[in-house]
């Protein structure tokens, strides 16, 4: 890992489970609340319908999110988003500061790429504001990717490439730090080098030079 830091000139972070803490089981936790089945059962909904898939790409209005998940049961709004957002957890303040650290020097250039969705956007922004007077993850790197906002999502090769074209990024010099083992090969099957935070490190074990000044 330390190499492949030396050699690079682009870091490029996925949010939830890397910057932002999250966990999914919450939601499904408040979802079986609301009478709409086990983890396999919404899961299963969600990959079947490609609700998840269309919420991500920006191609599913919140309105039609919501329709979707009630089914037609008698279930309000409120209750549907409050399930839907509790696997937003929080940002630690020492990811953030690194992050600061990172943009506000001069050794790399640093970038988001998300699957995320327009509902979700709506809480983590606000959670920014809130505890780090930070008025959205934009500010915290040189351009950020959403996937609900370019119609793509990863694992597709075409995000990737819309990433490095966009941003003229050259992938021998570019780092991808992700939780998920599947976008990290997707990104390394274009030439990225990438790194799987499988749960064993922090973003901050990967930059142990900043830690003293965090």
């Amino acid at each position: 890992m330390r190499q492949k830091i030396d050699h690079t000139d682009n870091i490029i972070f996925d949010l939830g489970g890397v910057i932002l803490n999250i966990d999914p089981l919450q939601t499904v936790s408040e979802m079986q609340k609301l009478g709409l089945g086990d983890f396999d059962a919404v899961y299963a909904h969600l990959m079947h319908t490609h609700i998840l898939d269309k919420l991500e790409k920006g191609l599913l209005t919140q309105r039609e999110f919501l329709d979707e998940i009630k089914g037609g049961r008698p279930l309000s709004d409120e209750q549907i988003l409050k399930a839907w957002n509790a696997l937003l957890l929080d940002f630690p303040q020492e990811r953030i500061r690194l992050l600061e650290r990172l943009k506000g020097g001069n050794r790399y250039r640093t970038f988001l790429l998300s699957n995320t969705n327009a509902i979700h956007y709506q809480i983590y922004t606000r959670m920014l504001q809130d505890h780090y007077g930070i008025e959205g993850l934009e500010a915290l790197f040189d351009k950020a990717y959403f996937s609900h906002e370019l119609h793509m999502r990863k694992p597709d090769t075409e995000i990737y490439e819309h990433v490095i074209r966009e941003s003229g990024l050259d992938p021998e010099r570019t780092l991808f730090i992700d939780d998920s083992k599947a976008n990290v090969e997707a990104a390394r099957a274009v030439g990225i080098h990438a790194y799987h935070l499988d749960g064993t490190a922090t973003i901050i074990d990967l930059f142990p030079e900043q830690l003293t000044a965090i």
